[in-house]
């Protein structure tokens, strides 16, 4: 039978399934999936702010210390004990150094500059500035410091924000679709495949008599080609559809 021909019978004895039956807007309420991403929400939301303000404090933190090392440090000669360069895709090169200063010995690891690593070995000589009220604080002498810049904690604060926007978008047009979507059977006519599962495709009709197209995934496990599926869309945009049912929202229970 001709697939159009098929959906039009199909739709004159077709019953929605239990909770799409009443008058719209339905009630919804959220499903395991969407509470799941409501609560990634409010992480995103919460780890914003506090990105946002431990990148600033860090920032202006390393700013100080340059600062204070450029007017009030002191300089020595250190000694290298180790190079390396790190086994991740960027291949940073490091250095180890031990310098003594006020009687103590102190130790520490930089980053260092290609060119300038290429030349050191464990024992050669490399000057040194360091807070003479706290030694701890110090760095090779001559080599840039890279401060964070200024805009760093708010880029940071700003992705996070975005994600979460995103992720109440999803479960804010699912929750639209199922409270006034309209139900249809769909034909499910084919399958691609994709890294993380098949996209499947499908055809419904519309009051009019019209056929729309659609497609949804990936999924591990799609329903085969030939079978009927309940879809919903907007009746004002038949194109914005989705099978049902829906990950993160469904039919909330009427007391």
């Amino acid at each position: 039978m001709n697939p159009r021909i098929q959906l039009v019978e199909l739709q004159r004895s077709w019953t929605p399934p239990d909770g799409l039956d009443r008058c719209r807007p339905r009630p919804v309420g959220l499903t395991g999936g969407g509470k799941a991403v409501l609560a990634l929400t409010v992480a995103l939301f919460v780890g914003a702010l506090g990105a946002g303000i431990v990148l600033e404090i860090t920032g202006a933190r390393e700013a100080e210390e340059q600062r204070l090392l450029r007017e009030q440090g002191a300089d020595t000669e250190g000694r290298v004990t180790r190079v390396w360069r790190s086994r991740n895709d960027s291949k940073q090169p490091w250095v180890a150094y031990r310098f003594t200063a006020q009687g103590r010995t102190y130790e520490r690891q930089a980053k260092a500059t290609l060119q300038v690593w290429r030349n050191l070995r464990a024992g050669s000589e490399l000057p040194v500035r360091y807070l003479p009220s706290n030694p701890v604080l110090n760095h090779p002498r001559g080599w840039q410091q890279k401060a964070m810049p200024v805009w760093i904690p708010y880029l940071v604060a700003a992705a996070l924000i975005a994600f979460g926007w995103l992720a109440t978008q999803a479960i804010r047009s699912q929750r639209w679709l199922l409270a006034h979507g309209r139900p249809a059977p769909a034909l499910v006519t084919r399958h691609t495949e994709t890294q993380h599962g098949k996209t499947i495709y499908y055809e419904f009709p519309l009051l009019s008599g019209a056929i729309v197209k659609g497609q949804s995934g990936p999924s591990s496990k799609p329903p085969r080609p030939g079978s009927t599926i309940c879809v919903l869309y907007d009746p004002d945009n038949p194109h914005r559809n989705a099978p049902y049912p829906l990950s993160l929202v469904k039919p909330a229970s009427v007391r």
